[in-house]
């Protein structure tokens, strides 16, 4: 046997029950629902918008809970300054936020790989497509050290994905989102909702 294939994250031998994937609640009822707990610890959630920053709220909740215990968290190359005060009103503990902004998308994915990898971070959170084999590389390195992985991206949700979850969001009436669950491990396709919000703590 080759025993090197026991020791890639994710591997099941077959011999023993699959361990159940870890869930960080959203905070949202509504989506912990659709989404068969929460969150997806050790993988990778794409979150597609028909606008630039679109959906960022949806994981505001996450993020607070993982500063809030002390863990750090990081946001990488989002499309607008991020807003400190907005970002604290919600529980975000800024102490424990780390803002990166990369030259191009190339130090981005970098980036993101590396915090990931890390395992000094709880939850990352990355803007911009990623092709097949960096979004592969971003969910080994999820898997390896068991954080949250968040991808935002503009556009279209087409095409294979190796994102656990992935849902598309765009605005709604009266200040609401509507999303969409396009993928979401262990569970169907085909969800929706809408969260009231207003997806602020990101702009200039």
């Amino acid at each position: 046997m080759d025993l090197s294939a026991l020791q890639i994250p994710g591997v099941w031998r077959g011999d023993c029950p699959r361990p159940a994937a870890a869930l960080a609640s959203t905070r949202i009822e509504a989506l912990d629902r659709a989404l068969l707990g929460g969150w997806p610890v050790g993988a990778l959630t794409q979150i597609v918008g028909t606008e630039a920053g679109l959906g960022f709220s949806l994981i505001i909740p996450a993020l607070a809970a993982c500063t809030a215990a002390g863990r750090a968290v990081a946001l990488i190359d989002p499309p607008y300054l991020p807003y400190a005060p907005a970002l604290a009103s919600r529980g975000v503990d800024l102490e424990h936020l780390l803002w990166i902004r990369p030259q191009d998308a190339a130090q981005a994915q970098w980036a993101a790989e590396q915090i990931a990898h890390s395992g000094l971070f709880a939850a990352l959170a990355c803007w911009g497509a990623l092709d097949g084999t960096a979004e592969r590389r971003l969910q080994l390195a999820a898997d390896a050290a068991q954080c949250l992985v968040f991808c935002f991206r503009t556009g279209r949700a087409d095409g294979h994905s190796h994102a656990a979850v992935r849902l598309a969001v765009a605005p709604a009436a009266d200040a609401q989102l509507r999303v969409e669950v396009l993928k979401c491990r262990g569970g169907r396709a085909g969800h929706g909702l809408l969260h009231r919000c207003v997806d602020l703590p990101v702009a200039a």
